[in-house]
């Protein structure tokens, strides 16, 4: 009788926790499913105390090097770009800056990474051109007002924190005595966004910037490759280093201009005090 006693007790307490939703049914928490940024996500996710990940497993973490999960979450990795989408799905997702502000949910951010961290400072997006053209006056007058105070105030000034900028330099604009056109491919936001914000700037150096606007992370490369476009800005540098060693391609950073911070997005829940009790 005693133990058929307990294990009623047991069953009582299992459907108890199960209907007042309690950490034994865990957490869903979307990540990007892209190797690059699921080992940063995971990071970040280690950062707040969500989880522990095996010793020296870094950015390359993957699922499998969660050491340590107390709160029982489920980890669901999903194509990065479809993870703001997927929100109402989950209770949180850990979303790339440049995604949170293309889907206008970069003021609901609950915590980002650290402008200090080794991730931050890792996936710093660049402007590229193919070797050999780094030197172009057109070009370097455009890294040179990205990296302006101006514009690296403006980009700190106009993304809620979701894209941040490297911090300005003073660098030389070059002396371009007749107007020149330079074609650089972007993403729509944030890189676009910028150009168009440095087009004006651009024009009063005799440099007429045409922006070409692209929905994947191909082609700004490969016409940059085939001379279709004159630079591309929507990258970061570990990705580029990737892309050139699949592709055999010959595309080269000038400059280091803004990085995005992974964020973590409220889905369901909305906030992290629920990983505290």
């Amino acid at each position: 009788m005693k133990k058929l006693l307990s294990l009623a007790l047991v069953l009582v307490l299992a459907l108890s926790l199960a209907a007042c939703g309690g950490n034994s049914a865990g957490y869903k928490i979307g990540i990007p499913n892209d190797a690059t940024n699921g080992g940063r996500a995971l990071m970040l996710l280690q950062d707040l105390g969500i989880l522990t990940l095996t010793e020296g497993a870094g950015l390359s973490a993957t699922e499998n090097d969660i050491a340590e999960n107390p709160y029982n979450v489920e980890i669901v990795p999903l194509e990065a770009a479809n993870l703001p989408i997927s929100l109402p799905d989950l209770d949180f997702a850990v979303i790339n800056g440049n995604y949170a502000s293309g889907a206008g949910i970069g003021d609901k951010v609950l915590v980002t990474e650290d402008a200090e961290s080794v991730a931050a400072q890792t996936y710093g997006n660049v402007l590229c051109v193919k070797e050999g053209n780094e030197n172009d006056p057109a070009v370097q007058a455009l890294l040179a007002v990205l990296m302006s105070e101006e514009v690296q105030n403006w980009i700190a000034d106009s993304y809620n924190g979701v894209v941040m900028p490297m911090g300005a330099q003073d660098l030389e604009i070059p002396e371009i005595a007749e107007p020149v056109s330079l074609n650089v491919g972007a993403s729509p936001s944030p890189h676009a966004e910028i150009l168009e914000y440095v087009k004006p700037i651009l024009a009063e150096h005799n440099v007429e910037l045409t922006i070409t606007e692209f929905d994947d992370y191909v082609m700004p490369n490969t016409s940059l490759e085939d001379g279709s476009i004159d630079a591309n800005y929507f990258q970061h540098q570990p990705y580029l280093d990737d892309f050139n060693a699949e592709n055999g391609t010959h595309i080269v950073s000038v400059g280091t201009i803004h990085y995005e911070p992974m964020g973590v997005y409220p889905g369901k829940s909305d906030s992290l005090d629920v990983f505290s009790k």
